[in-house]
């Protein structure tokens, strides 16, 4: 007797997310680098070991203000669905990812026929990608029906890439410039007493009470530095 097929389980991630692999970060902010630009070639009371908890700190910082990938490339799982018809003419529709697209391969999954799990090439760094239209190009739904307005092309279907740049050597010099900025302040201002950014060429105040900021990002200058690499920053 003939019974009824189950319906074949989508396949899975290509590769295991939120894998990182982490950059040696020794050779483009060295510990010498850092002390020429801090000063601190012949103090001993500053070791390479606070240099380096201060160089960690510094590449975390720039990571959560510009939001790019700097200890390390990642593999990045995040849903790709797109708009609920697509444009005259068109086979594809523009998606802007989380991150930049390391090595240039993205990978199309989580369809319910595997032919529809595909992988595609773009230009390595890039976030905006043409993503090719696999499911949804035809709206069989009832327009009657109150749920046929979630209709997305590529719906439920996932992006699976590595993201980040490919080495620390491509990270660009201003970042790393923010770093070493970062580093100076916590250098010279080790937090054993209040320090704040000076508004007046004199430390007083007539108004009473603590003028300026105590975050270390922007009272070092790091932070203007680094706001020129995050497109989204007003």
């Amino acid at each position: 007797m003939l019974g009824q097929v189950p319906p074949s389980p989508r396949p899975g991630v290509p590769f295991a997310p939120d894998q990182v692999s982490k950059f040696d970060w020794s050779a483009r902010l060295s510990i010498d680098a850092i002390r020429h630009h801090t000063k601190t070639d012949d103090i001993p009371g500053v070791t390479d070991e606070q240099l380096e908890l201060y160089r960690a700190a510094a590449i975390e910082a720039a990571e959560m203000f510009t939001g790019l990938l700097l200890s390390g490339q990642r593999t990045v799982t995040e849903p790709i669905q797109g708009p609920s018809a697509p444009r005259l003419g068109k086979l594809h529709y523009i998606h802007r990812l989380k991150y930049p697209v390391a090595d240039g391969m993205v990978y199309l999954y989580g369809g319910s026929n595997p032919a529809n799990n595909r992988v595609f090439t773009v230009a390595p760094g890039s976030r905006s990608i043409r993503v090719p239209i696999v499911t949804g190009f035809i709206d069989l739904s009832c327009p009657c029906d109150p749920c046929s307005s979630g209709h997305h092309l590529n719906g439920d279907m996932l992006a699976a890439y590595r993201a980040g740049f490919k080495c620390a050597d491509e990270v660009p010099a201003g970042v790393v410039v923010g770093c070493l900025q970062f580093i100076a302040w916590i250098v010279e201002h080790p937090g054993d007493e209040l320090m704040t950014q000076r508004n007046r060429k004199d430390n007083s105040t007539k108004i009473g009470g603590v003028s300026g900021s105590n975050n270390i990002a922007m009272v070092s200058g790091a932070l203007e530095s680094w706001r020129l690499y995050d497109d989204e920053a007003i």
